[in-house]
């Protein structure tokens, strides 16, 4: 399973080696963003950060953080570090120094952080541990959603923002709190936000949707007698992540089909509904990890 994380190339004794890196083929370059240096960075002597987003192999891991670590710039500053994970395992890779975190383990978290603050790493800045893994978020999206607009009957709770229409569900993971809020705005033509928290109001999931009813006559209680039937069997398709519905539902002459790519980690979806081969109904879905 490959890892994702981000690199600022100033944070290294030489900002050309991620290049060089990815020559050799250790790592590759997802995508780069360039950011004007301001007061809040901490960095005066620069003038821009050049952060890259890559991507590691499993059995390139090692090689690369071991390479990064002797890598890191201490010169101007003791306290840079990267970080790169998957879905079981997070890199912390400091100068000299890493942590092989597994996800699930707190301890392991807490000695990273201990070691960071001990270097003067602000603890605003430094990875925590999350509590939950993809399967455990997996688990309780499905009962969320089942338990709210897929429902049928689940009462709305208090408007998040004006003209809202809000859906709330909590449950308790471990000894954590884990809550799911879902609001929308419209009706035949709507958008909308999911967002998953864990403790007191840390988000660490979300998606964005939007969603357009193509022919004028259809309305929104037409809708919902198709939409919300295909949605409450949300996680039953394995073939698909637990977002929105199946990849394919029939009923009454409609036909609901999703699509998506990607993971509950990053994901792009499109779920449409079509009537005697017409389509009818298009929803544009995207999300992923909060961090």
């Amino acid at each position: 399973m490959n890892y994702r994380g981000i690199i600022i190339e100033e944070s290294l004794k030489n900002p050309s080696l991620v290049k060089e890196l990815a020559s050799q083929g250790l790592l590759s370059i997802v995508n780069q963003e360039v950011e004007k240096v301001e007061e809040a960075h901490e960095t005066p002597w620069l003038e821009q950060w050049t952060c890259d987003d890559v991507e590691i192999s499993e059995d390139k891991i090692e090689e690369a953080v071991q390479l990064l670590s002797q890598s890191i710039d201490t010169e101007h500053i003791g306290n840079w570090y990267c970080d790169f994970k998957n879905a079981d395992v997070h890199y912390v890779v400091f100068n000299n120094k890493i942590f092989k975190i597994n996800r699930k383990s707190r301890e392991d978290y807490s000695a990273m952080r201990e070691y960071a603050l001990s270097i003067g790493l602000p603890e605003h800045q430094l990875p925590r541990y999350d509590g939950f893994d993809l399967q455990q978020l997996a688990d309780f999206l499905i009962e969320a959603k089942k338990q709210t607009y897929a429902s049928g009957d689940e009462a709305k709770t208090t408007s998040s923002r004006e003209g809202s229409n809000d859906y709330h569900y909590e449950s308790a993971l471990g000894e954590e709190r884990i809550a799911y809020h879902d609001t929308y705005f419209g009706g035949v033509k709507f958008m909308g936000e999911e967002v998953v928290y864990l403790g007191e109001g840390a988000p660490k999931w979300g998606m964005n949707y939007r969603g357009v009813t193509l022919r004028p006559d259809m309305s929104e209680a037409a809708m919902d007698a198709v939409l919300r039937p295909a949605l409450s069997m949300v996680g039953e398709d394995k073939e698909v992540i637990p977002v929105r519905g199946p990849r394919k539902f029939e009923r009454d002459g409609f036909v609901y089909e999703f699509k998506v790519e990607g993971t509950l980690e990053e994901f792009h979806g499109e779920e449409t509904l079509s009537k005697d081969g017409e389509l009818i109904y298009r929803n544009v879905c995207d999300g992923g990890i909060i961090e």
